[in-house]
């Protein structure tokens, strides 16, 4: 599979990843002796990093939903889940954090809730990320794919609603939970056994990361650098204890940095995909409009182009020109020398026309087997003409040589239409008409010329 679950191609990723999470360590190693120290109390702070981590991580998990839809990875369903979990339970303890949207907090909840609920998010989103992990590791062990990708639906839809059942138990229960915070100073006590675990917790997804994905990918790369900034987002949080400290901000901080890195290599990918996507529809409307083997334009295209161009000779009031260009004893040529040979002639003949018909208006198309149109604006018969023993003349000069003819090289018919609007007044169909009769007259006259139709008048 190509795209983010693929192997690297280079170790260019390798390195830049390596290069966030080093950065992350020392950044944390250097903050830690300092985590305690107070700084300036922002209000905003809270509201603002509530709400860019409610976008950020639910434009995660809608992405990587989308990326399992569509490629049916269950990692990718499964780790929708991880960051859904995360964008329920960052926006209930922002919401519920005294201080950020009113002194005690909304929905009725208690001083202790916030701390509750910061435990719950940071146990539970390396929890789904060690689900996510299992289910990768089915995936690579050949587990069954259907099971799977019940298993990753159960995930994506739950992490949610687990991330909401527990709010709400955390709420409603705030009294009979035990005490995490001291007073109003929400330091946390030293002696609480729930930290470790939160340390535990992150370190066993990290290391399960590194064990099950072994970095093999590029979404598996930045998924552990997300993980690492989890972790230490929980460690500066942890060691800091009080809010509007050094640790505290960090913090939440290296928290948002956890939740962009998979954003960002979601939307790499997207750009990505979009610029493949962008290559395919040229490429396809190529193939829609040109002959697959010599180039020129094909015949829906000059059915869809020169009635175009007929109404721009009439609008302008200029002459405007058809060719129809048929190779002489082509079936001759094809059965002495093979099919292979005989598209290697008709390329050399497109070849030979472009060289002659050099303007950009002027336009090739293959009209049949062997047969071609070359389509002349603002020329008249003269010019035409001028033009057609030009293109008979190039070819020629290729030396496309079938001794079962008499000239010993291929040579082309051309059939000359114009259309002069001071004096005609019909379709496209009627000009290719008339160039056709004009081919007929060329190919009775002996081949290997080119004659202008002319109006019999009776």
């Amino acid at each position: 599979m190509s795209g983010i679950l693929s192997s690297h191609e280079s170790r260019r990723p390798v390195f830049m990843a390596g290069f966030a999470a080093g950065l992350i360590g020392l950044v944390v190693l250097a903050l830690l002796p300092y985590a305690r120290t107070p700084l300036a109390v922002v209000q905003p702070f809270l509201p603002m990093y509530g709400t860019t981590e409610f976008f950020v991580d639910g434009l995660t998990a809608y992405f990587l939903a989308i990326q399992f839809r569509s490629s049916r990875e269950p990692f990718l369903g499964a780790l929708a889940g991880a960051y859904g979990f995360v964008v329920v339970a960052a926006t209930v303890q922002v919401l519920i954090f005294p201080g950020a949207f009113c002194p005690n907090g909304l929905m009725h909840a208690g001083p202790q809730s916030a701390a509750w609920m910061w435990l719950v998010w940071h146990i539970g989103y390396p929890g789904f990320m060690l689900a996510a992990l299992s289910v990768q590791a089915a995936r690579l062990s050949q587990g069954n794919s259907l099971t799977l990708h019940r298993v990753s639906l159960g995930l994506m839809a739950g992490g949610p609603l687990a991330a909401a059942l527990l709010a709400w138990i955390v709420i409603s229960s705030e009294t009979r939970l035990p005490q995490l915070m001291h007073g109003d100073s929400y330091r946390v006590p030293a002696n609480a056994p729930a930290w470790p675990f939160v340390a535990a917790v992150n370190v066993l997804a990290i290391l399960a990361c590194l064990k099950v994905t072994r970095l093999r990918d590029l979404l598996s790369l930045w998924v552990a650098v997300a993980l690492l900034s989890s972790f230490c987002d929980a460690l500066l949080m942890i060691y800091a204890g009080a809010r509007y400290t050094l640790g505290w901000y960090a913090g939440q901080v290296l928290s948002v940095v956890s939740s962009s890195v998979v954003l960002c290599v979601l939307i790499f990918e997207f750009d990505r995909l979009y610029d493949q996507l962008l290559a395919s529809n040229v490429g396809l409307a190529q193939r829609a409009l040109h002959d697959g083997l010599t180039g020129a334009f094909n015949r829906g295209y000059f059915i869809e182009q020169c009635p175009r161009e007929l109404r721009r000779a009439i609008r302008e009031q200029m002459p405007l020109s058809l060719l129809m260009i048929d190779v002489d004893h082509f079936k001759s040529y094809n059965d002495m020398r093979g099919h292979q040979m005989g598209d290697q002639c008709l390329v050399a003949i497109v070849g030979a026309i472009r060289r002659v018909t050099r303007r950009p208006a002027d336009f090739i198309a293959r009209y049949g087997g062997e047969e071609f149109a070359v389509v002349l604006p603002q020329t008249d018969a003269a010019g035409a003409q001028q033009i057609a023993e030009a293109v008979r003349a190039e070819i020629f000069e290729l030396c496309l040589r079938c001794d079962d003819i008499s000239m010993g090289f291929v040579t082309v018919s051309v059939g000359i239409a114009t259309f002069d609007p001071g004096f005609d007044n019909y379709d496209t169909d009627e000009l290719v008409r008339r160039a056709d009769l004009a081919l007929y007259q060329a190919k009775r006259d002996g081949r290997d010329t080119s004659r202008i139709y002319k109006v019999v008048i009776a």
